[in-house]
């Protein structure tokens, strides 16, 4: 009994935590999007950009609230290509969203989901996911200030601690992501997890 109710009063204080931290970040909404203002480099590494950068809709740009959006195609020695997404919000945390619900939302099917080490630097999300004969491995991770997490809720509190502490912080979702084929899967994550290692200083210092 003693347990249960642990447990129910550890949920009202998680729930109570999470929606404080949705109330503290409608506050913040900005009059207009902020324009770009990252540059990560067309290589990285092994790494080279292939191809231009996808061009961001107005809608997409409306729907995330901010100009800070990125879209790019990486390929390295195996000449496989690796696409990069990077949305980071300004004043608000509301431009970033669970990359799952947007990839099942076009049609992919979740098929494994877990959170491991990258390196020795930090965890990320990790996905498998399907449609049709096609799969797609998913690697991507949340920054706010010099902190790195897979966990979007985590992350969250590093948000809600910065404003606390009168800060300004500002999000990223960082989301790379490659079809798996013959490759497979432990080879795709592997390219995956390489490309990280390298962007992640370059994010550190561009989305400050």
């Amino acid at each position: 009994m003693k347990l249960y109710l642990a447990t129910v009063f550890l949920l009202i204080i998680t729930f109570a935590g999470h929606t404080a931290i949705i109330r503290e970040q409608d506050r913040y909404i900005p009059d207009a999007p902020v324009e770009g203002s990252f540059v990560i480099p067309s290589r990285i590494g092994e790494f080279e950009q292939y191809g231009s950068d996808q061009e961001i809709s107005d809608r997409v740009r409306n729907v995330l609230q901010t100009e800070d959006i990125l879209m790019r195609t990486y390929r390295g020695r195996s000449g496989w290509p690796i696409y990069l997404t990077i949305v980071q919000a300004s004043n608000t945390r509301s431009s970033l969203h669970f990359p799952e619900v947007c990839l099942v939302g076009a049609g992919w099917e979740l098929r494994e989901q877990y959170s491991s080490p990258v390196g020795f630097s930090f965890t990320a999300k990790h996905l498998i996911l399907e449609k049709g004969n096609e799969q797609e491995a998913v690697l991507y991770w949340f920054k706010t200030g010099d902190n790195f997490t897979g966990s979007f809720f985590l992350n969250s509190w590093f948000w809600a601690k910065e404003k606390m502490m009168f800060g300004t912080p500002k999000s990223a979702m960082i989301k790379l992501s490659t079809y798996v084929g013959p490759i497979g899967q432990e080879a795709a994550f592997e390219m995956l997890e390489d490309l990280a290692m390298r962007l992640a200083p370059i994010i550190m210092e561009e989305l400050d």
